[in-house]
């Protein structure tokens, strides 16, 4: 595997060239990525490269100073020119430096550079060059065993709910130094979007947050795993924690421009709380909460600590399981949305976005019941009518945001309450029954003549108008009446007397009952609201 050091003082530049091709299937592998000539030649010193891609141009020590005291340290180093510059005095002082050859870094294309990179002639290290790597191989081993050490951490704290547990990562400690063993881990992701990303915007993504950790003192890139990107930062023990926190969001609202500048694509970040590093698996899932709260507000940098997440308690969960059934069964799915969102949108404590989305899937499951009990309806035709939403529950899983999920059940409920039309007007019976009773309702309404005006009898009126609306006659009738008698208080200066004898009850005192019964008010209580 063959050695490549790349340096250029432009962020876009060295992102792209590590993600311009698959460097290791091809036998190459990017030992280091530098933004000057000074931090390259630095490098130099500590370990052994093949081949240096290098700009020209570059602040403090350009590319040909640079190339000059890498060919004293090492005279086997192959060197790649990438410059924005057609310049020949350039080009002429590079060839007398035994540059291999020279590229346009912006006009490049990857067959072009694997091309240039393959076409190099490479001898194997005289024993002076031979002892040169020996003294390097110490350094190179503490490398692959701090990246070791990054691939168990990320494997070891992946979803996990750690208390406080043994830690043993002495290469991890050993980069923070005399600072403390005080840390936060934070938890990068891009915005959510339907088509996802690719493998070149991810690797993109990781490469220019992995250079903006490098930069900051107090700050260690671990890795990428499972679309997030992670990392922790130190508090030194002289420091604030606030402090420790101010470096997290400088890195976090760096790369947040970033993205947007390079890649148009939007940050989220979740820091967690500072404790110590034997807490490290705790302060992972803490970061990966902060920046589940993106579900309610999107792009942005949430700390885990300024906020506060809870479960839906279980007595509640009960009742909310109650109250989804029953808006279901009586077709009442605009309340439902309403309800559901205007819970949503409330300050205070934050459900955790999976407690919502586990209601979405209640939703979900109770408007699959409704079609295939109560409508008969088999998968073929629901997915018929659900298209990409079938099956409804995962439909609601894919969600990523209060917007997407909301957004999602509206079309569940709109699509269910197309679906519920079209079925009854296939029914018409239930339309002329509905008919009769919002145009008759202050007359004697008899479950047995309706029966009769529909040729049914009692027993199978009752069951099929349960079965189609949702609810009992009995209970629609009192329904349609009670709203009208709320419209007349409203609209009328009717007393209470005169508005029970048009709603149909002949008993003002029954009435009252009644209408306590289904709005859970007095009527006193109702007209003093206006």
């Amino acid at each position: 595997m063959r050695k490549v050091m790349i340096v250029d003082d432009e962020s876009l530049v060295r992102i792209g060239l590590q993600s311009i091709i698959e460097w290791e299937p091809r036998g190459y592998l990017i030992a280091g990525v530098f933004k000057n000539g000074e931090e390259a030649l630095a490098a130099a010193r500590l370990q052994s490269f093949d081949v240096v891609l290098t700009d020209i141009r570059m602040p403090g020590m350009d590319g040909l100073a640079l190339i000059r005291e890498l060919k004293l340290l090492d005279p086997q180093l192959k060197f790649i020119i990438l410059s924005s510059y057609n310049d020949f005095d350039y080009m002429r002082q590079a060839i007398q430096l035994g540059v291999k050859d020279y590229i346009s870094k912006y006009e490049m294309e990857p067959e072009e550079l694997l091309r240039v990179l393959d076409s190099l002639q490479f001898t194997e290290p005289s024993s002076s060059a031979g002892e040169s790597v020996k003294e390097n191989l110490p350094v190179q081993g503490a490398v692959e065993r701090l990246l070791e050490e990054k691939r168990q951490l990320l494997k070891q704290t992946a979803g996990e709910r750690f208390g406080a547990s043994e830690t043993n990562f002495p290469a991890i400690r050993s980069r923070f130094g005399q600072q403390g063993e005080t840390v936060r881990w934070i938890c990068l992701r891009p915005v959510p979007r339907e088509s996802g990303y690719s493998q070149a915007e991810q690797k993109a993504m990781t490469l220019q947050a992995e250079e903006i950790f490098r930069r900051l003192k107090h700050m260690e890139f671990i890795g990428e795993d499972a679309g997030c990107i992670h990392g922790i930062g130190v508090i030194a023990e002289e420091a604030a924690p606030a402090e420790g926190l101010r470096e997290m969001r400088q890195m976090a609202e760096e790369l947040t421009a970033a993205w947007a500048k390079n890649l148009n694509i939007g940050l989220i970040a979740g820091i967690s709380s500072s404790s110590h590093l034997a807490h490290i698996g705790q302060l992972r899932l803490e970061a990966e909460e902060a920046a589940s709260l993106s579900f309610y507000q999107g792009a942005g940098i949430y700390v885990r600590d300024e906020y506060e997440l809870a479960m839906i308690a279980d007595q509640d969960w009960l009742e909310w399981y109650k109250h989804v059934k029953s808006r279901i069964q009586h077709l009442r799915f605009k309340e439902l949305i309403d309800e559901l969102d205007d819970r949503i949108d409330r300050t205070g404590t934050r459900f955790y976005p999976s407690e919502w989305l586990r209601l979405g899937e209640t939703v979900a499951v109770q408007l699959t019941d409704l079609l295939i009990e109560r409508y008969d309806l088999d998968v073929d035709r629901i997915r018929s009518r659900f298209g990409s939403l079938w099956p409804l529950p995962a439909a609601v899983k894919r969600a990523r945001s209060r917007t997407e999920f909301m957004a999602v059940l509206h079309e569940l409920t709109a699509k269910t309450q197309d679906t519920v039309s079209a079925m009854q007007v296939s029914r018409g019976w239930v339309l002329q029954v509905k008919k009769h009773v919002e145009s008759s309702y202050g007359e004697p309404i008899r479950l047995e003549d309706m029966a009769e005006k529909v040729n049914f009898s009692p027993n199978h009126f009752s069951q099929r108008f349960r079965q189609e609306t949702g609810e009992a006659f009995s209970d629609y009738v009192v329904r349609i009446r009670i709203r009208e008698a709320i419209r007349m208080y409203r609209e009328t200066d009717f007393s209470t007397d005169e508005i029970a004898v048009r709603v149909g009850y002949t008993n003002p005192n029954y009435f009252i009952k009644v209408f306590k019964k289904v709005t859970g008010q007095t009527v006193k209580q109702f007209k003093q609201r206006f």
